[in-house]
């Protein structure tokens, strides 16, 4: 396990206080520019504005073990002052198309993870093991023990293990709502789970659609009407959001999903469209001065029921 301790403290900045809440012009340009393009590249554009001194006022544990594999580790970051209080935890699982992706980066997703921390949480960053190697259940059942393992050590870093929203990116997206969809995959852990958070997933509106690496040759897994169906009997708020510039899967899915769940007035999930934005955008958005995602998503982790 690996500690790193982030220079002197700045207390909670809460970033999404700042008045600037969209795309920088030049940014924006660039990204309309290039459409619905899937350029990692974007996080050139996107890194110079997010300040080196964010990381003051934060402590970071890494790699630490939630089960046995190489892959069920986990990050932990903690406002300087947190220790002995209940703040609330937000939970983020990476994307990568079910087959890669990483807990840390150059720059993300340890953005967001450090915003939670420097917004009034605790922040965990999880690994989970995947696909083809690892197909379904495996991610989602990862998450759960990752949850588990939050539920039962994160007082001790200043977090209220009955306070932890999940969030996840692209395929984490999708694991986080195959939690909240899938009632058979969650433990004892499942209570303490207060809030949902989708960012651009991605399931077949289509039937006939190729196997997924991940779902396999089920197509009600990975589908959307199935999804549907599940999210709205959920137990859980729901958020969601997406790029104005998604591939046409996410697009699609974005649509489908909010659509459908919201033909039940009481799940509709809060929903918002991010403006000149694209897949990597999105993420790589949170913590800097464009706010588009950040300042409705606090919003709505401060109003989720405590009980």
């Amino acid at each position: 396990m690996k500690t790193i301790l982030c220079a002197a403290a700045c207390g909670f900045a809460l970033l999404a206080t700042v008045s600037s809440a969209q795309v920088p012009d030049n940014i924006a340009q660039k990204v309309r520019a290039a459409g619905q393009v899937m350029d990692p590249t974007v996080s050139k554009l996107y890194a110079p504005m997010f300040p080196q001194e964010a990381w003051a006022g934060v402590s970071i544990q890494r790699d630490i073990s939630y089960g046995s594999d190489p892959l069920q580790r986990l990050d932990v970051y903690t406002p300087d002052g947190a220790k002995g209080r209940q703040l609330p935890v937000l939970l983020f699982v990476h994307g990568g198309g079910f087959t890669r992706g990483d807990k840390h980066g150059a720059f993300y997703p340890d953005n967001i993870t450090l915003w939670a921390a420097r917004n009034g949480m605790v922040g965990v960053n999880i690994d989970y093991r995947l696909a083809p190697k690892n197909p379904w259940p495996a991610g989602v059942k990862d998450l759960a023990s990752a949850i588990a393992w939050t539920n039962a050590n994160i007082a001790r870093y200043g977090g209220d293990p009955h306070r932890i929203v999940i969030f996840g990116h692209s395929a984490g997206a999708n694991h986080v709502a195959d939690y909240a969809a899938h009632p058979e995959v969650r433990g004892a852990e499942a209570s303490s789970v207060k809030g949902v958070i989708m960012l651009s997933p991605a399931y077949s509106t289509t039937p006939g659609s190729r196997p997924n690496p991940y779902y396999g040759e089920d197509a009600d897994l990975g589908s959307a009407s199935g999804q549907i169906t599940r999210l709205t009997a959920s137990p859980y708020p729901l958020f969601y959001a997406y790029a104005q510039f998604d591939p046409p899967l996410m697009k699609a899915t974005a649509t489908a999903l909010i659509e459908g769940i919201c033909q039940t007035r009481s799940r509709c999930p809060k929903s918002v469209e991010l403006k000149d934005s694209n897949h990597f955008s999105e993420g790589m958005a949170i913590g800097t001065p464009d706010q588009q995602l950040t300042g409705p998503l606090l919003q709505w982790i401060k109003a989720l029921p405590r009980g």
